[in-house]
């Protein structure tokens, strides 16, 4: 009797996995043994299912990789394997090294008296390259490489991500094992949905704020500006803020801010609780989240951009945010604004995208709802809509549906 080693990523663990585990067990994985000299030949053997002998396994030892992709974290995929556990008697999970294969060499060479297959699934012979990954094995005698055969349009991570952002039950339960129950699924997509929305909106911020100030974009809707406070003169502001910007460059970092206040320019130690730091990036998740949950249309979710512009926030008719329905892009102008009101202009612009997706927008040449009064129906709509959600999320997270 041997022990299948199966080192993987598996972020997160879906049906092709637990397939292979289930075959290793219960003896009907049809896998072939080799070792670096010949795993071309017997990768061939195993796709054209030839015969070869191979010792009965007795248990399987999955080795999860480190490190999160695409917000998936180990900790998470291993709840998940936990979950499939109970399905799968002789099923032993490893939160293993960030290389998943070394964790497993380190595994055999602790336990010398066993024998070990370590397990490499392929689909067809671009697959064979991973085969040499046997090599991690050379000074462990009891190791052996055992190639097991997939399906040729057998699942992948990446589509299995992008099923459960999708929030679609019907399309997520193609990915499942049939052995799991709809209850377990339901807290499997509630657990990796929040870490890939939340994964997703990082890439589409990228960096939150810098990356994204190099490009000029034209106004469109917006949602509720700030005042100036400061009777200063409009040529001497100007001055000013040619100046902030020259003083901002020059001498700020992590321990020192910079920040504009209407008629002066402040320099002082950073406040790691100002809003100027403030990170969106939770806020925006834990809101589309609810949103896809209420059944509201924001798929695929638009391009995030967050802009921090001085001349935008000391001009009373200066942009707060819009929507560019050309390339599906919410941009957002942060400057001087609690964060809670730039979250409110980020509801107003995802109706807008909505709107967009349901091809409801239309070709409008105004931003002036006095000129149009399709502009203005769909003005009032993100108004009340908009409001609305984030009225009704705020007070669903207060309640405990929780931000992360």
């Amino acid at each position: 009797m041997a022990v299948a080693l199966y080192p993987g990523a598996f972020k997160p663990p879906h049906k092709g996995h637990f397939e292979v585990v289930k075959r290793l067990l219960n003896g009907s994985h049809k896998g072939k043994v080799y070792d670096i000299s010949n795993y071309k030949d017997v990768g061939i053997d195993t796709l054209r299912e030839v015969d070869r002998v191979v010792d009965p396994i007795r248990k399987v030892v999955v080795f999860i990789g480190g490190g999160d992709r695409s917000g998936i974290s180990p900790t998470e995929a291993k709840a998940v394997w936990d979950i499939y556990s109970k399905y799968l008697p002789g099923l032993e999970v490893v939160l293993g090294d960030k290389n998943p294969m070394k964790a497993a060499n380190e595994y055999a060479k602790s336990n010398p008296e066993e024998q070990f297959y370590a397990v490499t699934g392929i689909r067809s012979e671009d697959d064979f390259g991973d085969l040499r990954r046997i090599t991690i094995f050379k000074n462990r005698t009891n190791v052996e490489g055992l190639i097991i055969s997939g399906a040729k349009d057998s699942i992948r991570a990446t589509d299995f991500r992008k099923s459960l952002l999708s929030g679609n039950l019907d399309t997520v339960l193609d990915f499942f094992p049939q052995e799991v129950d709809r209850k377990e699924i339901l807290k499997i997509m509630n657990m990796l949905k929040k870490s890939i929305i939340s994964e997703v909106m990082k890439d589409k911020v990228d960096d939150l704020f810098e990356a994204w100030f190099k490009k000029d974009l034209k106004e469109g809707s917006s949602g509720t500006p700030i005042a100036p406070r400061s009777a200063i003169r409009s040529d001497d502001r100007q001055k000013l803020i040619t100046l902030y910007n020259r003083v901002k460059n020059q001498v700020e970092s992590d321990g020192v801010q910079v920040s504009f206040h209407q008629d002066h320019i402040r320099v002082g130690l950073s406040n790691k609780q100002d809003s100027r730091n403030f990170d969106f990036t939770p806020y925006m998740a834990s809101i589309l989240e609810y949103m896809i949950d209420e059944g509201m249309n924001i798929q695929p979710l638009p391009e995030v951009k967050i802009r921090r512009q001085v001349a935008e926030s000391v001009d009373f008719f200066g942009r707060t945010a819009y929507y560019d329905p050309n390339v599906k892009e919410v941009v957002l102008y942060v400057e001087g604004r609690h964060p809670k009101d730039v979250m409110r202009s980020f509801t107003h612009e995802m109706v807008h995208h909505i709107q967009n997706i349901e091809g409801r927008m239309g070709n409008i040449q105004t931003s002036d709802t006095n000129e149009s009064d399709t502009l203005l129906e769909l003005e009032k709509e993100a108004y009340l809509v908009g409001n609305v959600t984030f009225r009704n999320w705020e007070d669903k997270t207060k309640n405990g549906y929780g931000i992360t």
